[in-house]
């Protein structure tokens, strides 16, 4: 597996859970609003998968592994590399964008994700995904993995990152309309800055009540809504 970057220690991504990040280089996505630019353009100097397990393995204080990227689901070799840390009694938590449904299920079905966050780029039709995504998506690969995890037993929320350019409040409603029912939403603050895309360093986040009025939005749809990046 392609590993891209290796923090041993966060105390705040899951729930207090004392853990380590594994970000995963590449990605199957371009969104030009991706502050993770360098992890999925790398190409070389990988980061020694057997040293990490290793690391995790005989650091007594990580309860949980967490799996992000780039896309994780991209890497085939994926399973394996859970497998091995299930092995060691560590909780899992698996970052996607959702484009993936069957590896999603596989890993789900195998008790080898304890929980799933998965990013929901925009209202889940072709024409949005590709403005935002900057790829050729198919909305029901979207709506499989939606389904899938809802379905699933375990933990997960959904999240979308509002970008001015990309995200409108009625996109939210849309966006939750199609998560009805589901556990926890989390709306990211878009973060300038360090954009896949440098144009987009240049706007502005939303304002506060615009975010707040996302938030009321979302909450007719779903049980608990987060916001994060303030």
């Amino acid at each position: 597996m392609k590993v891209a970057k290796f923090i041993k220690t966060n105390t705040i991504e899951w729930n207090d859970i004392i853990c380590c990040q594994v970000f995963t280089a590449g990605c199957n996505f371009r969104c030009p609003y991706c502050y993770a630019s360098e992890e999925i353009e790398k190409k070389e100097n990988f980061l020694n998968t057997d040293e990490i397990l290793r690391t995790i393995e005989n650091t007594e204080s990580i309860e949980g592994v967490i799996i992000t990227g780039g896309e994780p689901l991209v890497h085939s070799d994926l399973y394996k590399f859970l497998k091995v840390v299930r092995t060691m009694g560590k909780k899992i938590r698996l970052d996607t964008n959702g484009s993936m449904p069957a590896v999603l299920d596989d890993l789900i079905g195998a008790n080898l994700v304890d929980f799933v966050s998965m990013d929901i780029k925009a209202p889940l039709t072709a024409e949005d995904y590709a403005m935002t995504s900057y790829a050729i998506v198919d909305p029901e690969d979207i709506e499989k993995s939606i389904e899938i995890i809802m379905d699933s037993g375990i933990d997960y929320e959904f999240t979308t990152t509002v970008v001015p350019i990309h995200i409108t409040e009625d996109d939210i409603e849309s966006i939750c309309a199609s998560i009805k029912g589901a556990k926890c939403y989390r709306i990211n603050q878009f973060k300038p800055g360090s954009c896949l895309d440098p144009t987009l360093n240049h706007i502005s986040p939303y304002k506060q009540k615009t975010i707040m009025n996302m938030v009321e939005i979302a909450k007719k749809y779903v049980k608990k809504v987060t916001v994060s990046g303030f």
